[in-house]
C-alpha cells in the first residue's frame, strides 16, 4: 500500500504530528509512506525512520496568478496523480490540500470533517482545530486509517553531522559539560506571544551572575528585530552566544542544554522532542490547545496574558503578566541551583 500524509503547517505542528507518523508506520510496516511538507521544513522528517520519502510544496505557488506559477501548480498536481497513492491523509483543513487529495485518485481520502470541501473526502474525522489539544487532534485524524497510537512521545532525529557541528560549536566557545548551559528562544510567530525583550535581558543578566552559567540565544527566521535588540542590550556581556542555524543543528544544540526557556514557539516542541527540560512562557488562552505536555516530560509552564494596548495603537502586543523574578526563581529550582 502507498500512503500520502499531507501537513503543510510549520515546525511546531510537524513535531506534534510525529507520534501519529510513527504509529502509522507501526500499523503498516510494509507500506510506502510519503510526506508532503511545506518547502524548507524537510529537515523535521529528513532522518525519520518511519517514512520513505518527502515531497515538498513551494508556498510561492500559492495565490500567484502568473502564467508560470499556474503551470507549475498544474505540474505539481499531475506529479501527485502519477504517484498512484492508495490512501491520502490530510492532517488539517484547507481548500488547496482537499483538491490535492482528490486529484491523487486515492481510493481512501481521510481529513477533518469541518472544512469547505469536505465532500472531496470519503473518510471524514469529527475533529475541529482549537477545540482540543493539537496532539490529540493529529492523533485522531491518523486514527481514521485504523491506526492505534503507540504513545504521545514526540521525536526528531538528528544526524551525526549535526552532532559533530554541535560539539565543534561548544568546543570553539569553551563550553564544557561542567557548565550550566541554558538555551533561550526569545521570539515567536506573533508579537502577543513574545515576553518583553527587556524581561529576557534582565533574566539573562541575573542568570549570568551564577557561576558556570552559559546562555545560548536562538534566532529564528522571524526573530531578527528581537535578537538585534537583545544583542545591543547585552553588549559586553560574556558567556552569551547568539546562534542562527538550521532546524537539526538547533535540535542537536538544544539537546546539550540543561534547560530551554521559550515563548510558545516551534523550538519549544523541538526541545521536548530531544528530551531537554523546558520552561515555557505561554498565553493563558493557549492552554487547551497547546499545553499538552506535562511535568513528567520535564515540561514546565508559566502562563501570562496577551496585552493588546487599546489606548496606544503604536504599542505592539506582547506577553504580559509574568515577572522576571518568577521566571528566575523557577529556573533556579528546576536546575537545583538553590
Amino acid at each position: 500500500m502507498k500512503i500520502l500524509v499531507i501537513n503543510i503547517k510549520y515546525l511546531g505542528d510537524l513535531i506534534v504530528s510525529s507520534p501519529s507518523i510513527r504509529s502509522l508506520r507501526k500499523t503498516y510496516p510494509d507500506s510506502e509512506i510519503v510526506l508532503l511538507l511545506r518547502k524548507g521544513f524537510e529537515p523535521v522528517f529528513s532522518n525519520n525512520p518511519y517514512i520513505n520519502r518527502i515531497i515538498t510544496f513551494n508556498p510561492e505557488l500559492k495565490g500567484n496568478s502568473s502564467i508560470k506559477k499556474i503551470i507549475d501548480g498544474l505540474k505539481f498536481i499531475i506529479e501527485l496523480r502519477k504517484e498512484r497513492f492508495d490512501t491520502v491523509i490530510v492532517l488539517h483543513p484547507g481548500d488547496r490540500t482537499a483538491f490535492w487529495a482528490w486529484f491523487t485518485g486515492a481510493k481512501k481520502r481521510i481529513a477533518p470533517l469541518k472544512q469547505s470541501f469536505s465532500f472531496l473526502f470519503n473518510n471524514k474525522i469529527s475533529v475541529e482545530e482549537n477545540s482540543m489539544s493539537y496532539l490529540e487532534y493529529y492523533n485522531k485524524i491518523i486514527s481514521g486509517a485504523d491506526v492505534k497510537i503507540d504513545s504521545d512521545r514526540t521525536e526528531i532525529f538528528v544526524s551525526e553531522n549535526d552532532k559533530k557541528w554541535t560539539d565543534e560549536f561548544l568546543n570553539n566557545n569553551n563550553i564544557s559539560a561542567d557548565n550550566i548551559l541554558i538555551g533561550i528562544h526569545p521570539g515567536a510567530s506573533e508579537p502577543s506571544k513574545i515576553w518583553n525583550t527587556e524581561n529576557f535581558v534582565q533574566l539573562i543578566k541575573k542568570l549570568l551572575a551564577i557561576h558556570e552559567v552559559r546562555i545560548i540565544l536562538f534566532e529564528g527566521p522571524q526573530d531578527k528585530i528581537v535578537c538585534n535588540e537583545m544583542n545591543n542590550k547585552l553588549e559586553g556581556e560574556k558567556n552569551v552566544y547568539f546562534v542562527i542555524a538550521d532546524i537539526l543543528k538547533v535540535a542537536a544544540l538544544i539537546k546539550k542544554c540543561k534547560l530551554f526557556i521559550s515563548n510558545d514557539t516551534g523550538t519549544r516542541h523541538l526541545a521536548v522532542a530531544v528530551q531537554t527540560p523546558v520552561l515555557a512562557l505561554i498565553p493563558e488562552d493557549y492552554e487547551k490547545c497547546w499545553n499538552f505536555y506535562s511535568e513528567i516530560n520535564n515540561h514546565f509552564t508559566i502562563f501570562g496574558k496577551r496585552n493588546f494596548s487599546q489606548s496606544d495603537l503604536s504599542v505592539k502586543p506582547f506577553l504580559d503578566g509574568i515577572n522576571v523574578e518568577t521566571v528566575y526563581e523557577r529556573v533556579g529550582k528546576l536546575l537545583k541551583l538553590w
